[in-house]
């Protein structure tokens, strides 16, 4: 099927929901759609009619934001909506966390989910200073879910077999290992001494061979990209919902909850560079979700030795995320600030800070407060 556009969305919504009776739209009515921009690998629209609205999401045989010569497959689609599947049958206690998918075209490679419209991603709001402590305690106990209930130490050995297989996830695992742990210490001329740094660098591939998969005493079903910009808050409530896990292992837990820490540590060095009251808030909050984490883990009977070693990777990836985003490659999460000295200065002093993580990770989260001091104190 080709790709879907302004002009065709609406009809292709009205085709796939006509037979389904709790569908959230009247297909009976005129249909308006707008298309949603920012993503990097698929195309998304609106669809409205006069009163609710759904979410339309479609992946192309290639990365969007760079076109059909960087091809990628569109199964990557597919692995989305198992991964929501997935959890889902975990129990209604994750289902709360995961937006509704009404309905999955396999043919077309896309899906219709439910429009998150009072909604706004958790990362815009760390940078525009609001950490919600109800929030970051939601986000512990969600990722403790997710994690425990799909722990290789709980899962008899075809079922290891079968997540292994499932969320091998090759092709994004392989942009994963590029873009985060490889990249950035070849392109950015700040990272030569990195470079240099034989001791540094045998850590880096350290940490990657645990994204790969090594530790396996300790894996679990992980989204695999779970930054604040795959977070969405509901403004009333404060509920939250876990989008896009395309990038989705069966891998090391500390993954998902390094990736998630390290959007608060680098709106805390945003909020912190510019003197903001609101930078000791990001780091409570990250605070708040690690204590929920553990507690969750340990109510699911988890082991202190298993908790550390989670700890360590998460100061690993926590480091990596704000190493790679310091020397330029995550946009949107970088420290957009105006003053060139004054930016310049706050990524050299975050690259410093995620460095810190990495070296030291096998002092758990005693690193993490080092590094923020250090920061701190300029």
């Amino acid at each position: 099927m080709a790709l879907l556009t302004l002009d065709t969305v609406c009809q292709y919504v009205k085709t796939q929901l006509k037979d389904e009776a709790s569908a959230p739209l009247d297909v009976s009515q005129e249909l308006r759609a707008s298309e949603v921009t920012g993503g990097n690998l698929n195309y998304a629209f609106v669809v409205r009619d006069d009163k609710n609205a759904v979410f339309v999401k479609q992946a192309p045989e290639y990365i969007k934001v760079i076109g059909p010569t960087a091809q990628l497959t569109r199964e990557r689609m597919r692995l989305e909506v198992m991964v929501y599947q997935e959890w889902q049958q975990r129990g209604a206690e994750i289902s709360r966390y995961i937006p509704r998918i009404w309905k999955f075209d396999d043919n077309a490679m896309a899906f219709i989910m439910e429009f998150l419209e009072s909604y706004q991603l958790l990362q815009r709001s760390l940078f525009e200073g609001d950490a919600q402590k109800s929030v970051a305690l939601q986000l512990g106990e969600c990722m403790a879910m997710m994690h425990s209930r799909t722990h290789c130490s709980r899962l008899d050995p075809a079922e290891v077999s079968r997540l292994t297989s499932s969320y091998e996830n090759r092709l994004l695992r392989d942009i994963q290992l590029e873009y985060v742990f490889s990249k950035c210490y070849r392109c950015d001329p700040r990272a030569a001494a990195l470079r240099e740094d034989a001791k540094f660098m045998a850590e880096v591939e350290e940490l990657k061979a645990v994204y790969n998969g090594r530790a396996l005493r300790n894996l679990a079903l992980c989204h695999g990209d779970l930054h604040a910009g795959s977070v969405m808050v509901d403004g009333p409530s404060l509920g939250v919902k876990v989008i896009d896990p395309e990038f989705a292992i069966f891998g090391p837990p500390g993954l998902d909850v390094g990736s998630l820490l390290s959007t608060y540590v680098l709106a805390y060095c945003f909020h912190q560079a510019q003197k903001h009251p609101c930078a000791p808030e990001m780091m409570a909050a990250a605070q708040k979700i690690w204590e929920a984490y553990v507690g969750a883990m340990k109510a699911a009977d988890f082991s202190s030795e298993l908790l550390q070693q989670i700890e360590v990777e998460t100061l690993g990836f926590i480091g990596c995320e704000v190493v790679r985003t310091a020397l330029g490659l995550a946009f949107e999460r970088s420290l957009r600030i105006e003053d060139e000295k004054l930016k310049a200065s706050a990524e050299d002093a975050a690259l410093h800070l995620g460095v810190t993580c990495i070296l030291r990770r096998r002092e758990g989260m005693a690193a993490l407060t080092a590094a923020i001091a250090d920061f701190a104190a300029g």
